[in-house]
């Protein structure tokens, strides 16, 4: 059974973070009932992201939400541990999806931003900033580059699967405190043991 930690809730809003190697919106599901669509489930993570998810508890909450996602007003930190990334870097490559996820120049925008803060010879730690919200956002962009995350499957299909990408922080205006909400999440322990076997020693 999977242990979901609730980080923050009000009257409009619960953040939980997410386990590693969990769907989330089948646990959700079974959790939280209610009209909204998609249970209020506000943003998505892949099955081994871990880290922020956002869950509407009222309408008007969940098209405000919706409203300044679409606007770019969200501000979202993710740490990453890479085989190989350059000092930093900016990322604007369009990405739109069908059967499969594509990479395109000229679809709706994707942008991301990585910077490195700790490095070695063969991994990196890296914070990304991503201004919108695509699928697979982080890893197909990093991925088009050449940057991969650490033990990466989706893309390098590695068999051992590695907790290497987590969301970290959140900012955006909230209404019912009429200032900027700012939230961090905790690291994961196994993305703890990594940065400290790596990076402390």
């Amino acid at each position: 059974m999977y242990n979901i930690k609730i980080i923050y809730y009000d009257k409009n809003i619960i953040i939980i973070n997410k386990p590693f190697g969990i769907e989330i919106n089948k646990i959700i599901k079974n959790k939280i009932k209610n009209n909204l669509p998609n249970n209020g489930i506000l943003n998505r993570l892949d099955k081994y992201t871990t880290g922020i998810i956002l869950i509407a508890r009222n309408i008007f909450f969940y098209f405000y939400y919706k409203k300044i996602l679409l606007s770019n007003f969200i501000k979202k930190k993710y740490i990453a541990i890479t085989e190989k990334t350059f000092i930093k870097g900016f990322i604007n490559l369009s990405i739109f999806k069908k059967k499969n996820i594509f990479i395109k120049k000229n679809k709706k925008k994707s942008l991301s931003y990585y910077k490195i803060i700790k490095y070695k010879k063969n991994i990196n730690l890296n914070f990304i900033y991503i201004k919108t919200g695509r699928t697979h956002q982080i890893r197909k962009h990093l991925n088009y580059c050449k940057i991969f995350l650490k033990n990466d499957f989706y893309y390098k299909k590695k068999k051992i699967f590695l907790n290497t990408l987590h969301y970290k922080k959140i900012s955006f205006f909230y209404p019912s405190i009429m200032k900027n909400f700012t939230l961090s999440c905790n690291l994961t322990k196994e993305m703890r043991k990594i940065f400290l076997i790596n990076f402390l020693q």
